[in-house]
């Protein structure tokens, strides 16, 4: 049935706790930006002595610190500079994804969803694995950050899953088909590829005739994309807080009773959940 709540506009009301359930959790992942406490990510210091050298005109402070050989500290702003951009990025997306699904804007949901998961959670994963990543990103121009093999994918997601507080690491196939198996019909690859492409030519994904993508949706159609979102989504963004929780957490030195206080949070999100 349809909304009768200005709050959910379009939504059915079968999915309203779902989408509150999914809006907290991204919530989560916006504390990393607003929070004060993460501030080391978008500030930080250089201690100086009257012996130290001074940037040169034009000289940025990437090659100041290169040049004055401060290589670590280097390292350090560039990984909080990344990390910092692509949470808002990530936060930016989920939250106008959330926001179209009320709005029955389901094509656009979709093609939304593709960033944060295909694109950016590949970053996320090479910067906490991948000890070569931030060498490859800074010297090497030709370096594509999210060409990454399938069975690389894997791996990440497997290494991932051991630090995880939420997911075991069973879940790796689990996680790998639901955003990057392009195998799978019901993949976010798959979804957004629909979304983004008016005909899709792959024959596992192959678009019907006399139709284009999306655009002949009837509202069963939608029902059918409401109920695949709601139903994925909550363990995605999940999985994904826990994995920024692993990136975060140790680089900002979060106390251990924040963290838990932290993790609590996320339990009552869960509870809170109206089946």
């Amino acid at each position: 049935m349809h909304s009768t709540n200005p709050k959910y506009l379009y939504l059915p009301n079968q999915f309203w706790s779902k989408h509150d359930l999914c809006f907290s959790l991204v919530s989560q992942i916006e504390e990393f930006v607003i929070d004060k406490q993460y501030n080391k990510l978008r500030y930080m210091s250089i201690p100086l002595t009257e012996h130290d050298l001074l940037p040169t005109d034009n000289e940025n402070l990437y090659e100041y610190l290169l040049r004055t050989n401060r290589k670590e500290e280097h390292d350090m702003f560039v990984y909080a500079n990344i990390v910092n951009a692509l949470l808002m990025d990530t936060c930016y997306f989920l939250q106008e994804a959330l926001d179209c699904s009320l709005k029955m804007r389901l094509s656009v949901t979709y093609a939304l969803l593709r960033k944060p998961f295909v694109y950016n959670l590949l970053v996320f994963l090479q910067l906490l694995y991948d000890d070569e990543f931030l060498d490859k990103f800074i010297n090497n121009e030709s370096f594509d950050s999210t060409k990454v093999s399938n069975e690389d994918k894997k791996n990440l997601i497997r290494l991932s899953l051991k630090n995880s507080v939420s997911l075991k690491e069973e879940n790796v196939d689990d996680i790998y088909d639901v955003i990057f198996n392009k195998k799978n019909h019901d993949s976010i690859i798959n979804y957004s590829e629909k979304a983004l492409h008016l005909s899709t030519t792959r024959n596992d994904y192959k678009t019907e005739k006399m139709n284009l993508n999306f655009v002949f949706s009837t509202y069963n159609n939608n029902l059918s994309l409401w109920e695949y979102l709601y139903s994925k989504l909550p363990l995605l963004l999940l999985y994904l807080n826990d994995v920024l929780d692993s990136l975060v957490i140790p680089f900002v030195g979060i106390d251990d009773d924040s963290f838990h206080k932290r993790l609590l949070k996320r339990i009552d999100i869960f509870k809170n959940d109206v089946h």
